[in-house]
Formats: C-alpha cells, sequence, structure tokens
C-alpha cells in the first residue's frame, strides 16, 4: 500500500471513530430514559429525583461547551477528544458502580463535560480529516451517529437492563466509550497533515 492510499484509510478510519464517538456520547447521554424506573427502586430515591440523572448531564454540558472550547483552543483536538471519550467511559463506569445515588448524580455531571466538551470539538471535526471534496460525506457520518443512538443505542441499552438490570446498561456505555478513544488514540495521526494534502 502507498503513503497515500494508508493516509486515506487512517483518514476514514478517524471520522469513523468519531462517529462511534457521537453514538457513544448520545447513548450515554439519553442512557437514563429507560432506566429511571430500575434506577430509583435500586437506589430509594423517587422517580423525580432520578430523573435529575437526565437534566444534570444536559445543564453541564451546556456551560461546559463553551468553556471547554475557550480553555482547550490551542490543544490538539484529537487528544482533547480523547480525553473526553476516556473521561466518559470512566464516568458511565463511575455509573454503573454507583453504591448511592449521589455518587451516580456525580458521575453524570462528569458525563455532562464530556457530552459539552465533546459536541464543542467533534461535530467541526469533518474538514479536518478530509480533502475538502469529501467534507459533506464524513461530517454526515460524524453526524449519523446522533441517529443511530437515538434508534439503536438507547432501546438496546433499555433491552439489556431488562435483562441484566440498570448497571449492565452503563457498564455498557462505558465500554462502548472506550472503544473509540482506543480506536481514535490508534488513527490520531490521520490528521497531521493538512487533509488536502
Amino acid at each position: 500500500m502507498t503513503v497515500t492510499a494508508v493516509s486515506v484509510q487512517a483518514r476514514w478510519l478517524a471520522v469513523t471513530s468519531v462517529a462511534v464517538g457521537t453514538f457513544t456520547v448520545v447513548t450515554s447521554e439519553m442512557l437514563p430514559v429507560g432506566l429511571l424506573t430500575s434506577m430509583a427502586v435500586d437506589l430509594g430515591v423517587s422517580a423525580g429525583t432520578a430523573g435529575l440523572t437526565m437534566t444534570a448531564p444536559g445543564l453541564v454540558a451546556a456551560a461546559a461547551a463553551p468553556l471547554l472550547a475557550i480553555a482547550a483552543r490551542r490543544a490538539d483536538r484529537r487528544h482533547v477528544l480523547l480525553g473526553l471519550m476516556a473521561l466518559l467511559a470512566v464516568a458511565n463506569l463511575m455509573a454503573a458502580a454507583a453504591p448511592a445515588y449521589p455518587v451516580l448524580l456525580a458521575a453524570r455531571v462528569l458525563t455532562g463535560v464530556s457530552i459539552g466538551g465533546f459536541w464543542a470539538f467533534a461535530a467541526g471535526l469533518g474538514p479536518r480529516l478530509v480533502p475538502e471534496r469529501a467534507v459533506g460525506r464524513a461530517t454526515s457520518i460524524i453526524l449519523g451517529g446522533v441517529s443511530v443512538a437515538s434508534v439503536l443505542g438507547v432501546p438496546a441499552a433499555t433491552f439489556v437492563s431488562s435483562f441484566a438490570g440498570w448497571r449492565s446498561a452503563f457498564a455498557a456505555a462505558g465500554g462502548a466509550g472506550a472503544g473509540p478513544a482506543r480506536v481514535a488514540g490508534r488513527v490520531a495521526a490521520a490528521a497531521e497533515a493538512p487533509a488536502g494534502a
């Protein structure tokens, strides 16, 4: 294989990795939707209190997105995204192991930081990863993770929880978050050269 062929493959693998990241972020964000009742019963809180596990990440993400965009504006986006995906994996695993509601809520706050930061950087990555003629396709693939998460990710998590408990759904999301981080780390060199090169 030529250097150019490897570079093209690496760039599209990076696009795919970010798409899997968007899938994981949206699945993680919406995960409690189908789990609220079982979480509330298990942790001894009301369904309304358990519902804060949906609200908190959204509020934190709204604050984290601009703050992280400013704070990390000079940082390598690949490394920022790797860190945010690792944080998401840790937050989901922390939620899975939460012995009490405050720990679960803290995990969801970390999820919100990851969500806000991820969207601040990932949504505009298409032009950085591929040549100009392929930007539309790359952006569609990256954002396609949102649709797939809504249609498959959240229902799959609810299905898993119906057999193995709500904690297993968070554990699975934690594993799913670690996957894109590992793949992205391996293809981090994809964006070293300008995309049009």
